[in-house]
């Protein structure tokens, strides 16, 4: 799998990649409805969650609000919560996970990543 374009950097130096135009398994991303939603009432801008989601670079920071805004919603992980695990009021919140299970059992994902790790372990053995 080819490494995602960069799109810019952020404020931080972090590389900024597209992965809004990739697959998630042999899906399109843009079929893939996850992401995070920040609910401002809850949200206390300690920006956490910009700084903890530097893999996929989802979010923004908005400096005269000082919150942050979900500017790259394609670009994250398909089941991933990371920040929403780290965010002090809860603030963030996903989509149910039924539909990542509907989209794994339909695409067959679970075989698909067995094959993965099975070329991997070939590929390792054949290195030894």
């Amino acid at each position: 799998m080819a490494k995602p374009p960069v799109i810019r950097v952020d404020k931080l130096g972090r590389d900024i990649l597209d992965y809004a135009h990739g697959e998630w398994f042999g899906v399109p991303r843009s079929e893939v409805q996850w992401g995070p939603t920040v609910n401002y009432e809850q949200c206390i801008g300690c920006g956490l969650c910009y700084m903890v989601c530097g893999g996929r670079v989802v979010y923004d920071w908005d400096m005269v609000q000082g919150r942050p805004v979900v500017a790259r919603f394609d670009n994250c992980m398909p089941g991933c919560t990371t920040c929403a695990n780290f965010c002090p009021a809860q603030a963030i919140v996903f989509p149910l996970l039924d539909s990542l299970h509907a989209l794994r059992d339909q695409h067959r994902i679970v075989a698909k990543a067995r094959k993965k790790v099975a070329a991997l372990k070939e590929d390792t053995e054949t290195q030894e």
